[in-house]
């Protein structure tokens, strides 16, 4: 079974460059568009074209040091080829995707795995992101001013995200870390390492410096008489853009970003889009040009098994891969940001371009090695296709209906791929590093929740003691995540987590006495249950509560973790309300209002509403995004149902709900068959309780935080597969 429908993303991605490109064409006047690009100068074409060739051997020979850095040493005509396969790759499948796709299309005959080359796109990206980044940041101030990118960076809480993300990493590394990875820090952090990573550094600035180089040429072919600093500013902003993972090429977001950027140096709106547009043309012709001659020239021969150019054991460098993809998204999958687009809000993860690389990970491997992912549900590949055939008809059927809509297409289809992905993650850190790396995972996935919920309250409290922080507070407490059910629904999982593993913690002691070590972990859950009380999400503190009533009745907790972490979790949200009784601002309050009557009939009519809907269409649904589209006339807004089997036969139908069911059985029947009852099954078994109940007052069934720890628990630990 194909894991992922490449034509269906190709067309997804396609769909959205060429509406971008479209609208930008269409707002800028196409004949001033043509006139620009029949007119522009041969020596600036010349000038781009010999730039690009030049950054396209830069970024080739920076990802050759790449592959010796991770004991990879293959020759440079492999690498070079590689290099190109996956820019040409990233051509016509989104960027992230194709360039693992087509990288690995080259590499497999030298033994490199899949996850391998995901987890050096990974290192690539972060880089290119960083510099790029940087570089992005210092011409938006200097063209638009400090004071907007300050507001911008506030807005989107950068500065609290990194400070959680880094001290979820180290606590969680405080709480469990193993030789494996106190092995993987000291190479990470040893001086031959930074060197390294320096040289990988600087060769991104060089490459970014020539990009930079090609955007100056194009705006000043156009407008001569504009400032060289201006332009280079411009030129940045412009660059970091088109550098986002989001499209094909660049394509689409190059073109918006030079018009708004560009108008902003007095530039026409024609005029910026003809310098795009000649800047992707070039790129492109230079891929297939470097292309054509990289197929041309004589292949270098493969070596078996790649003994003699992988130093280190293949096994161990997929380990070490799996484990970066899989915490990266452990950390970020609590960070969230929604945008705001035509025809809906789009929530876009810290942790989706993991999730991506993860799930081109587990694709290649599927194909290229014909051995689908093995988990430890018989028939779960087959359901995993069920529900992609389920939405795609779903979405085919709602396009019939009402027409495309942003909120099917990328909130829904293109969702669903993305959950793919999650579920990817997880299933390859058990899948590589087996029980040890769930119980790592799920240490991470903790830590980083126990260390938002504290930031939270530190912020809170200092914003309502009259020392303004400068961040970016809610009214409700919701974390990072937008949203303050999906926060508690967060919780929630991380709640399932630390009972399933807290008989673990009481047996157990790692450094410490198994007293205090269990009371450390007491105080980590603690710290979840009083999140979970301030979030104010009834459905939350409701299902919550159930959790702990199951949890202690069938002794699928430890009691006396259960007893120390309820009484750490009162004295917490006592003392935070202590604390907020002497503050003097009352704008920002710690604890959440709690929904009142409008939430209540809000809900109730959207069930109904979804009740209608279904009785018109009972066996196959109205289709995706149906009722969202339809929301306004009734409710006066676009609003989504708030009950998942409620949505899924609204707009799934009979049908819907009988492939849905078919995999909830499954699940249940992993979750209680007889046998021994490791935390993995208990994990399992509390997510699906928390599931079941959650989603009758919320449509939760797009939570990628379930996805990721539903691979994990999954997953068939260390599998025998064969090399590619």
């Amino acid at each position: 079974m194909k894991l992922t429908p490449f034509p269906v993303r190709r067309l997804l991605v396609g769909l959205v460059s060429l509406s971008l490109i479209a609208f930008v064409l269409w707002q800028s006047g196409t004949m001033n568009v043509w006139r620009r690009l029949v007119g522009f100068p041969v020596w600036a074409l010349a000038g781009i074209l010999a730039l690009w060739l030049a950054n396209l051997y830069l970024v080739s020979f920076r990802f050759w040091r790449m592959l010796a850095h991770f004991g990879i040493a293959l020759p440079w005509q492999v690498a070079s080829r590689a290099c190109v396969s996956g820019h040409a790759a990233a051509l016509i499948v989104i960027s992230l995707f194709g360039q693992v796709m087509g990288r690995h299309a080259v590499m497999r005959h030298y033994g490199v795995q899949p996850v391998v080359n995901a987890s050096l796109a990974v290192y690539e990206r972060t880089l290119l992101a960083s510099i790029s980044g940087i570089l992005g940041l210092l011409g938006g101030s200097y063209l638009l001013g400090n004071a907007v990118i300050a507001d911008f960076f506030r807005h989107l809480s950068v500065a609290e995200v990194i400070i959680a993300a880094l001290g979820g990493a180290g606590l969680s590394l405080w709480l469990g870390h193993s030789r494996f990875e106190a092995a993987l820090s000291s190479q990470a952090f040893s001086r031959k390492n930074i060197v390294r990573v320096v040289l990988i550094a600087g060769l991104t600035i060089g490459a970014q410096l020539l990009v930079l180089g090609i955007f100056v040429l194009g705006i000043l072919a156009v407008s001569p008489a504009i400032p060289v600093v201006s332009v280079f500013a411009a030129a940045a902003v412009i660059s970091f853009a088109a550098s986002m993972p989001v499209s094909l090429n660049g394509w689409g977001v190059r073109e918006l970003a030079a018009v708004y950027v560009l108008g902003k140096l007095g530039i026409s709106a024609g005029d910026a889009v003809a310098v795009s547009v000649i800047i992707g043309l070039c790129s492109t012709l230079v891929i297939l040009g470097a292309l054509t001659f990289s197929i041309r020239t004589r292949p270098v021969p493969a070596v078996d098994k790649c003994q003699s150019v992988i130093p280190h054991s293949p096994l161990e460098i997929e380990k070490v891969a799996a484990w970066i993809l899989g915490m990266a998204v452990a950390v970020a999958v609590f960070f969230q940001v929604h945008l705001t687009l035509p025809g809906g809000v789009v929530n876009v993860n810290l942790a989706d371009p993991f999730a991506i690389l993860a799930l081109a990970a587990v694709a290649l491997h599927a194909v290229f090695s014909r051995q689908a992912p093995r988990w430890k549900i018989q028939h779960f590949n087959l359901a995993l296709g069920a529900i992609s055939l389920l939405l795609l008809f779903g979405f085919l059927r709602g396009w019939l209906e009402i027409g495309v809509t942003q909120w099917a297409l990328g909130g829904r289809l293109l969702g669903w791929l993305v959950l793919l992905g999650y579920l990817s993650a997880g299933y390859l850190i058990v899948a590589s590093a087996g029980t040890h790396g769930m119980r790592r995972l799920a240490e991470t996935l903790m830590s980083t929740a126990v260390v938002v919920v504290v930031l939270q309250i530190v912020l809170r409290l200092l914003e309502h003691w009259g020392m303004n922080p400068g961040a970016q507070l809610t009214p409700n407490f919701e974390g990072y995540s937008g949203n303050r059910n999906a926060f508690a629904f967060q919780l929630l999982v991380v709640m399932a987590l630390l009972l399933a593993y807290s008989q673990v913690y009481a047996r157990y002691s790692v450094g410490l006495h198994d007293s205090a070590w269990l009371g450390v972990f007491s105080i980590l859950l603690g710290v979840v249950l009083a999140g979970l009380v301030w979030t104010s999400s009834r459905a939350g503190m409701l299902v919550g509560l159930l959790v702990l009533l199951l949890a202690a009745i069938s002794r699928l907790a430890d009691r006396r973790m259960l007893a120390w972490s309820l009484t750490f979790a009162a004295m917490i949200w006592a003392g935070v309300w202590m604390g907020a009784q002497s503050g003097s601002i009352q704008s920002i309050s710690v604890q959440s209002a709690i929904s009142g009557d409008a939430s209540d009939q809000e809900r109730w009519a959207t069930m109904t509403h979804a009740l209608e809907m279904w009785r018109q269409s009972p066996v196959f649904g109205a289709g995706l995004g149906v009722f969202i589209a339809k929301s306004t006339a009734w409710l006066g807004y676009p609003q989504v149902v708030h009950n998942t089997p409620l949505w899924i036969l609204a707009e799934l139908g009979l049908v819907g709900m009988a492939v849905m069911g078919g995999v909830f059985f499954l699940l249940v029947h992993q979750a209680t068959r007889p046998g021994k009852f490791v935390p993995a099954r208990r994990v399992l078994l509390l997510m699906i309780f928390i599931f079941s109940v959650f989603s009758l007052a919320h449509e939760i069934f797009f939570q990628r935080i379930f996805w990721f720890v539903l691979g994990a628990v999954l997953a068939q630990p260390f599998v025998s597969r064969g090399r590619v």
